[in-house]
């Protein structure tokens, strides 16, 4: 089994695009919630943004286990990074 990775995503709601924003080990799981909590301040005139950290495994299992923030047809990984 894969070690668990935090991933920091920033969902569009209105669009359903998703951004990658992120990818921390388990070990970091503090430094990915600073992380979302400055993207929170960074972008909070933005409602239609949802900030989140996902834990698992892979991006890939989360796009099963979480698909509401994967059903876009335009996913990006770590734009902005």
């Amino acid at each position: 089994m894969k070690a668990l990775r935090h991933f920091l995503l920033v969902y569009n709601r209105q669009t359903g695009e998703t951004d990658v924003r992120g990818d921390f080990p388990a070990s970091e799981a503090r430094a990915a919630l600073r992380a979302r909590f400055q993207l929170e301040r960074d972008l909070r005139e933005c409602l239609d943004l949802e900030i989140v950290v996902l834990t698992g495994a892979t991006l890939e299992g989360l796009r099963k286990t979480h698909s509401r923030y994967f059903g876009g047809t335009a996913n990006r990984a770590f734009a902005g990074v």
